[in-house]
């Protein structure tokens, strides 16, 4: 988004004059739109159309009255209430109002606030129709808008070598400017016309005004006594100015000098040099952060209503393109791991269809063959040795021990029969190839504590077995009548042999 350059418009009497922020000086003269060229607000709406700008309102008019008022403490809403009707008795002519609460003088039941008016609207206001046209559209953003008077006293604030209270005097281009500070806050403001063209000729109006600003502040209680006065001037018009002094004064006099700063000699010094002065000084302070909205009026309100509805607008944007973006992220890395795991899966599938290849090229080594009779012949004898349980011997020895719930296996070996057809047609059979290798299990039994006698416990057993089985079984006792050893034989279920292909 382009970034709004910092102007400065100031408003007088001849017209309207577009400063633009530069450096540390106060500005640079961009633009002049005459109050006596019937086209310059059509001209100001083209010049405001261009680049986006942020510009600080500043009247500098003598149009301006002051007035403080004491109001009754009450709640905020009852004050503004009572604010406004104060405002619309005193200024019935104008919107361009405002109001500014001062500092307590030590009244208990009511507080003094400053009503302030532009009391010419018609000086102003075409200049903020063309504003208001141009911040419709989005082309400016009003900071704020003040006056002349408020841009000294925020100066004067700052200064901390002045009195608290005092009366200031500042020519400024339509006349002498009088101003008054009470606690350093700005408490009544005037502006005495310039009835001649020369500083000289003005000085007899400017002494006569001054002695009667003196009698009405005293008469209204707004100083404690005579109030000091300093003028605010160039060095070069000091002696002219030391005379507006009335007879009987205090004396109390001082001068400030403030140098015109850089870029005002190249303009016309018809107004003097003081008058140039103050206006770069109002320029500097127009810069500053702290300018307020002192003067208010309801195309004023509808731009900020513009404006905060256009940064909520911008706001809203770029929370949704900050959410879009991290939701673009978070699916750009789902894709990029969902891409590697991809990239994982073919490079296994590759792997695969090369190990599919390489089978299909030497699937005549693995063809059934002699080879592979030999391995089945090998792995037939391994089963069939003692070191590895067949599941027909676990079963006869299964049947044995179920039919002794007190026995205790000891040991325990078999031995399967050999050939095509290992299984004998009886049982007798397969006693008498026993030596011959048909299938027996050979256990050797401890009785438990609850066994019967071994005699009778080995004859029970031999008995159930050949009931059951059909097959006899042989009892041996141990030496000491502690042990039996068992031999039985019984008839293994007969397992087909899988069909075998010939290698091509």
């Amino acid at each position: 988004m382009m970034i709004a350059a910092p102007y400065t418009l100031v408003i007088g009497a001849r017209g309207l004059d577009a400063w633009r922020h530069a450096g540390n000086s106060g500005g640079v003269h961009a633009q002049t739109f005459a109050a006596a060229d019937r086209d310059a607000p059509a001209r100001l709406r083209a010049w405001l159309g261009g680049a986006r700008r942020r510009c600080t309102l500043v009247a500098d008019v003598i149009d301006e009255r002051h007035i403080v008022e004491s109001l009754p403490r009450a709640a905020r809403a009852d004050r503004r209430v009572l604010i406004h009707r104060r405002l619309a008795r005193h200024f019935p002519e104008t919107t361009l109002t405002g109001a500014i609460a001062l500092p307590e003088g030590g009244q208990k039941n009511s507080a003094p606030v400053l009503l302030i008016a532009l009391t010419r609207p018609a000086l102003i206001m075409p200049w903020l129709e063309a504003l208001g046209e141009a911040g419709a559209q989005g082309r400016i953003e009003v900071r704020g808008f003040t006056s002349a008077p408020f841009l000294l006293e925020q100066w004067y604030r700052r200064q901390r070598g002045l009195p608290a209270q005092c009366l200031l005097l500042a020519p400024s281009v339509d006349g002498m400017r009088q101003l008054f500070f009470r606690q350093r806050r700005l408490a009544f403001s005037r502006v005495i016309p310039a009835r001649a063209a020369a500083l000289a000729d003005c000085l007899p109006a400017y002494r006569d005004e001054l002695a009667q600003t003196l009698a009405w502040l005293a008469a209204q209680r707004l100083s404690e006594g005579s109030p000091p006065i300093r003028i605010l001037a160039a060095a070069s018009e000091r002696a002219a100015l030391g005379e507006l002094i009335p007879a009987g004064g205090n004396g109390d006099t001082a001068f400030i000098e403030l140098i015109s700063p850089p870029g005002t000699q190249d303009r016309a010094q018809d107004d003097g040099e003081s008058a140039w002065a103050i206006t770069h000084l109002l320029l500097r302070e127009a810069r500053l952060a702290s300018v307020r909205r002192h003067y208010d009026c309801p195309l004023l309100q509808r731009l900020r209503r513009l404006a905060a509805v256009r940064r909520a607008m911008i706001a809203a944007t770029a929370a949704l393109v900050i959410a879009v973006a991290a939701a673009a992220a978070f699916d750009l890395a789902a894709t990029r791991r969902l891409r590697h795991e991809t990239g994982q899966t073919e490079a296994r599938r590759l792997a695969s269809q090369d190990e599919i290849g390489r089978l299909e090229t030497h699937a005549g080594d693995m063809a059934p063959g002699g080879a592979l009779d030999a391995w089945l012949d090998r792995a037939e004898h391994l089963v069939r040795a003692p070191g590895i349980a067949p599941a027909a011997a676990l079963d006869a020895a299964a049947d044995l021990l179920a039919e002794a719930p007190w026995a205790r296996l000891d040991a325990l070996a078999w031995s399967m029969p050999e050939g095509d057809d290992p299984a004998p047609s009886t049982a007798t059979a397969a006693k008498e190839r026993h030596a011959g290798g048909a299938a027996a299990i050979h256990m050797t039994i401890a009785p438990g504590d609850t066994a019967p006698p071994p005699r009778f416990a080995a004859d029970a057993l031999a008995a159930r077995w050949l009931h059951r089985h059909g097959a006899p079984a042989r009892v041996l006792i141990d030496a000491d009548g502690a042990l039996l050893r068992l031999d039985a034989w019984f008839e293994p279920p007969a397992i087909p042999a899988p069909p075998r292909e010939d290698a091509p």
